[in-house]
């Protein structure tokens, strides 16, 4: 799919994996957000809020199709994708791509899971 950041090398054993990606100049949505750059510490990136700025209507409109596009791409597949946040989208160009997909093939919870593990009615 064209909204799905392409892999270069992968591999699992029985206690770990191990997925390649290729290094993105232009980084992630949150680095677009916060300004920063990919290759400087967490910290320097994101604890600033001084630096944070919006995104353009138009930026927002086109960013939210496209994952909103990729989103229902993996529903129609039956895959599922509980890891949506900023910083696992990363930008190519015009263009966003998810990241982290294979993270519901691991076993790893959602990143929203303790959100939304507090109502009982939600199994």
């Amino acid at each position: 799919h064209p909204y799905i950041y392409k892999i270069t090398f992968a591999t699992a054993n029985e206690s770990s994996a191990l997925v390649i990606r290729p290094f993105s100049e232009k980084g992630t949505l949150k680095d677009l957000i916060y300004k920063a750059k990919p290759k400087d510490p967490f910290l320097k990136k994101y604890c600033n809020p001084k630096k944070i700025q919006g995104l353009e209507l138009q930026q927002i409109k086109t960013y939210g199709r496209q994952i909103l596009e990729v989103l229902k791409f993996l529903h129609e597949k039956g895959f599922p994708y509980g890891h949506l946040h900023s910083a696992n989208v990363m930008l190519d160009g015009d263009i966003c791509k998810l990241l982290d997909l294979e993270n519901s093939l691991l076993g790893l919870p959602s990143f929203y899971r303790s959100y939304f593990s507090q109502f009982r009615k939600i199994n």
